[in-house]
């Protein structure tokens, strides 16, 4: 204290101006983000301070933001802090958006900084919608089938060129729509045909390009370039020899049931002869009985029955002596 009393009134004022710019350098150093601040700074991108310890007590993301202003300053771009701020809090891309810008002015498309950002905060990458204005995209649609009039399956592979269309991409219908309506567009056209033979490269790419397939589209139909056309199934064909064969199966069904019939007659012929060789036998085995009680009741003697069964005998021998005549010689 005593040392204290002994300064001068300017000491003192000086020792207290030094601690009040040590306090203020202590608290910009804490409050302020030093490096984004520091970088744009030496970009010659002048930032407030009061914007950036607003974006850091919001806990948005700074770096973004900084790189993309500082790309827009480089490029000559009449683009504000604010209006990126603004992107990044819509979930958009501020970056994109100033890529998008700096290619549209290379390649001299007229593009406003709304009409960007409305690109980037629907649902496409504007940096890709302005690449496919400079240099159109190319997709090869492959695998298109549909089948003729006259049961011919044709397989069909298309290139085809598009570019975004600016004034209509937001709101419009995106590329694989029209990728979508392309290929549709073949497959009515081939299965309208009555021939497959008047399916035509040539004929299909001039009715695809007349069509008008890409109104309300937001890409823009160039060219259309039909690859080939092969017939991948002869349905035709296929239908004529299902139709064979289901011939040839019923024709086997209809004979193995008249071969089924044929057995079971036969099996029935084999029961009534053998229902008939019972009744035979049964028949003989009366005989004896009969001549039995003839003989009792006294209408056939002994010696009558011995007639018969010498006549039975001597009967027997000639059909054998018969059939051994009838016999081949060797």
């Amino acid at each position: 204290m005593k040392s204290l009393l002994l300064l001068s009134g300017g000491a003192i004022a000086g020792i207290v101006v030094g601690a009040v710019v040590l306090t203020f350098l202590i608290l910009f150093f804490a409050i302020v983000p030093v490096k984004p601040y520091f970088t744009a700074l030496f970009s010659k991108c002048h930032i407030s301070c009061f914007k950036l310890m607003s974006l850091r007590f919001r806990k948005v993301n700074i770096i973004p933001i900084l790189n993309a202003y500082i790309m827009a300053k480089r490029s000559k771009l009449n683009v504000k802090f604010n209006d990126l701020e603004s992107i990044m809090l819509a979930g958009g891309s501020c970056e994109d958006v100033v890529k998008a810008l700096i290619k549209a002015k290379g390649a001299s498309i007229s593009l406003s900084f709304e009409e960007c950002k409305s690109i980037e905060l629907s649902s496409y990458n504007v940096v890709e919608v302005i690449e496919s204005v400079i240099l159109p995209k190319q997709y090869l649609i492959n695998s298109i089938k549909a089948i003729t009039k006259d049961n011919f399956e044709l397989e069909v592979s298309a290139k085809i060129s598009i570019k975004a269309k600016l004034n209509d991409i937001v709101g419009g219908l995106g590329e694989d729509t029209l990728e979508a309506k392309v290929s549709k567009f073949i497959m009515t056209k081939i299965s309208s045909l009555s021939n497959h033979k008047n399916a035509t490269p040539y004929n299909l790419t001039e009715d695809i390009l007349k069509s008008g397939l890409d109104k309300g589209n937001g890409y823009q139909l160039l060219s259309v370039d039909v690859c080939s056309i092969n017939v991948s199934r002869d349905i035709g064909a296929e239908l004529a020899a299902k139709d064979l064969e289901r011939i040839k199966m019923q024709a086997q069904i209809d004979a193995d049931r008249q071969k089924n019939y044929a057995q079971l007659q036969a099996e029935q012929m084999k029961i009534k002869t053998q229902e008939m060789k019972t009744q035979v036998l049964e028949a003989e085995a009366e005989v004896p009985k009969a001549i039995a009680e003839a003989i009792r009741d006294g209408r056939f003697s002994v010696m009558d029955y011995y007639k018969l069964m010498n006549l039975q005998a001597d009967t027997a021998m000639r059909r054998a002596m018969i059939n051994k005549d009838e016999e081949p010689r060797g």
